[in-house]
């Protein structure tokens, strides 16, 4: 295959240069499975060993069937139907996991903001349950719970936010799954909406966040010891529509920087902890998405570094954003546009292979998901592609091994839109070439291009958005008839495909490039 095919125009050489030095590991997260359908109004979703075998389970609350709910994992991702913990959880909005009791098993906290109660369901071993435990009543519009060892004495204390009451609550754990009466942290957070906790100024101990819509505030309060706390100390008061606040260090210099979300101005933000409790301005992380909802950070590509989560609940969008070292961040990459309402986003290892996968909860669509992390192999360049009529930037990514003789190599296409037709291209040699005839994307190859387009080799992208193909390494495409790779060379990978945007025309992925050995 040649650049004529495609009646093309290469670009200058400097240009090329610049693309071609721009790259990272492949990695794709894949579409939806479903771990509960039906869950009325799923609004919020942990993991954590339930029945103590050694995987992770699924805790979720729907705010509208008023239950918790937990999800036996079967092994290698499977899961049991769900299991109620409760069914009588007014307007049930948060759940988390701990040890609550200091018996070695991982008991359930929720918190309901109907019935105002936070509440906590004891593991009684194996994933058994018992009865709700009502730690507080009257927290207006709870919407948000949290736990820690807040003073110093080694067990797990609560944390919780009322929205309808302004305020942030510790309970002291007394022992044996017995709680202290409510103590204000303040009574200044308008409508709060989430709470967390993390040693923010060094001193070794845990530090209290928190997110609050009606006053646009991201604000912590330092633990002065044995549960006192010190004044609000604001962050910003122009998060408009504060809705979420998450604490872990994003730039790899040893302390714990701030994240939030603000739902009504469409901002993911992070704030540089400077040393000793002082931040820096809010830094926008920039993604299109509408009315964001909830903010997580984990290692998504493996390289060590936390990267970024999160859930857009007007846009249906869930996306993660690569940490790229020093508190820079990639463009977004999206993980599934059809969630609907999805509303909380967390990561846990389900499947057991250890990265860590993508859970969901969606508030529309009442279902809980979770989106396999399959790391792939090779190195990605000429990312992002040009966006498809999806909005998306398409992205390959390359499963099984590098090992020439396994024979193992299946590459995938994500992110592309609904029903089109497509095939992969391959070349021992990266290139760039923009713009392509007929088509609105770039292609990333050059040299002997070889076409992906035998029997059964042309694919639709379905109703999901992406397509796949087992390759047989004995026989790669050229122009000239299928050769064998060889243990040394770097195959490089592309997929093209139809479009309409919004007259017809075609697409292109980014590109990944494989070494064998």
């Amino acid at each position: 295959m040649k650049y004529s095919d495609f009646d093309v125009a290469p670009l200058p050489g400097a240009l090329l240069f610049s693309v071609l030095i721009s790259s990272a590991a492949s990695q794709g997260i894949g579409s939806p499975q479903v771990i509960a359908a039906g869950a009325d109004g799923a609004i919020a979703v942990r993991a954590g060993d339930l029945d103590g075998d050694g995987d992770m389970d699924v805790v979720s609350a729907s705010y509208l069937a008023d239950t918790v709910s937990w999800h036996e994992n079967l092994g290698n991702g499977s899961f049991g139907p769900p299991q109620l913990l409760a069914t009588a959880v007014d307007g049930a909005y948060a759940v988390h996991v701990a040890d609550l009791d200091g018996d070695g098993d991982t008991d359930v906290l929720s918190a309901a903001s109907i019935d105002n109660v936070v509440a906590w369901y004891e593991n009684l071993g194996a994933g058994t349950f018992g009865p709700q435990q009502v730690i507080a009543n009257g927290v207006e519009f709870a919407n948000s719970v949290y736990t820690t060892d807040l003073d110093g004495d080694g067990d797990e204390d609560v944390l919780s936010a009322g929205a309808g009451v302004n305020q942030i609550n510790w309970y002291e754990n007394l022992g044996g799954g017995m709680f202290g009466s409510p103590q204000a942290i303040t009574i200044a957070a308008a409508t709060a909406t989430e709470v967390y906790a993390e040693d923010l100024d060094g001193d070794g101990d845990a530090d209290v966040l928190s997110a609050s819509y009606a006053d646009n505030k991201i604000a912590w309060y330092e633990n002065l010891g044995g549960g006192s706390f010190g004044a609000q100390e604001v962050l910003t008061d122009s998060a408009v529509g504060a809705s979420d606040v998450y604490a872990t260090d994003l730039d790899g210099d040893g302390d714990a920087d701030v994240l939030s979300t603000s739902f009504d101005d469409d901002r993911l933000a992070w704030y540089e902890n400077i040393g000793g409790g002082s931040f820096g301005p809010p830094q926008e992380i920039m993604g299109p998405t509408n009315g964001i909802s909830s903010v997580y950070a984990a290692d998504l590509d493996g390289d060590g570094d936390p990267d970024l989560l999160s859930a857009a609940y007007l846009s249906d969008r869930l996306v993660w954003f690569e940490n790229l070292g020093g508190g820079t961040f990639g463009s977004f990459q999206l993980i599934t546009n059809a969630a609907d309402g999805v509303i909380s986003a967390y990561a846990a290892d389900l499947d057991g292979d250890g990265d860590a996968d993508v859970l969901s909860a969606g508030y529309l669509d009442d279902r809980i998901s979770w989106y396999e992390n399959s790391n792939g192999i090779g190195v990605r360049y000429c990312s992002p592609g040009v966006p498809n009529s999806s909005g998306e930037s398409a992205f390959m990514e390359i499963g099984g091994s590098q090992t020439l003789g396994l024979n193992d190599l299946t590459l995938t296409a994500w992110a592309l839109p609904p029903d089109a037709f497509g095939y992969f291209l391959t070349s021992q040699t990266q290139g760039f070439v923009f713009p392509v005839g007929n088509s609105q994307g770039a292609l990333c190859l050059a040299g002997d291009i070889g076409r992906y387009v035998g029997a059964g080799q042309i694919l639709s992208s379905g109703a999901g958005g992406t397509f796949s193909l087992p390759i047989d390494l004995t026989s790669m495409p050229t122009p000239t008839g299928p050769v064998a790779a060889l243990v040394g060379e770097t195959w490089n990978f592309q997929a093209w495909h139809r479009d309409a945007n919004p007259m017809t025309t075609s697409n292109f992925t980014d590109a990944v490039g494989v070494t064998f050995d």
